[in-house]
């Protein structure tokens, strides 16, 4: 999902109309300060704000990572599902 702020802080107001304040969630936010490589000596070295911008478009439209959660919460659910029951 690749979204600016402004987008993201509206989404985020309307899941909060819906389920409430206190509602769970996994989230995960990357911004371009995020988008850097190291030097030699271990120094950030960030990129200019529009290679940036398209470093975050890729990976925010991504099916992969997408996929990967979904493999993930699946592999969680069927691990609770099974998980011996405490008496």
């Amino acid at each position: 999902m690749f979204r600016n702020l402004a987008d993201l802080k509206q989404r985020v107001n309307d899941l909060i109309a819906t389920y409430g304040e206190d509602h769970y969630v996994a989230a995960w936010v990357f911004t371009d300060a995020d988008v850097f490589t190291l030097d030699e000596d271990f120094n950030e070295e960030y990129l200019p704000e529009d290679d940036a911008q398209e470093v975050l478009e890729q990976v925010g439209n991504s099916d992969w990572v997408y996929g990967q959660i979904n493999d993930l919460i699946e592999d969680e659910i069927k691990r609770l599902k099974y998980k011996p029951k405490q008496r």
